[in-house]
């Protein structure tokens, strides 16, 4: 009986990790596409009005109802670009913490043009960005 109780045990053991490893897999997975959809947003409003919502260049911004009115159509019933549930009036990741993002403006060598990009940050501070 004690070596059936000791099986179980080492099993149940087993199992719990697997599925602490798969719940962490599953949020990162979901960040991923937040920001995925995060940064979508951002393009396709900078495509659409040849601008951005926010002008700030270089400095990280919390991803707020109020910096991200724009996107979301809550300033003079614009089209919506960013379908996203506001938790305490952010944009909250799934550990909690708000996203963080950041115009970025890139003048190319072999264009006259500006080349502009959004970089999102994640709680654990890597950052992605397209």
């Amino acid at each position: 009986m004690l070596v059936v109780v000791g099986m179980l045990g080492i099993l149940m053991g087993v199992a719990v990790a697997g599925v602490g490893q798969a719940r962490s897999r599953a949020k990162v997975a979901k960040a991923n596409a937040e920001v995925r959809e995060l940064i979508n947003a951002w393009l396709s409003y900078e495509a659409a009005y040849d601008d951005w919502p926010v002008q700030v260049q270089g400095t990280d911004i919390d991803a707020t109802d109020a910096t991200l009115k724009e996107l979301l159509g809550q300033n003079q019933g614009k089209t919506v670009f960013l379908n996203a549930q506001m938790v305490g009036g952010a944009f909250r990741d799934p550990w909690g913490t708000p996203y963080r993002f950041r115009i970025l403006s890139e003048k190319s060598e072999n264009s006259a043009a500006e080349d502009f990009g959004v970089a999102i940050t994640f709680p654990n501070r890597q950052r992605l960005s397209r």
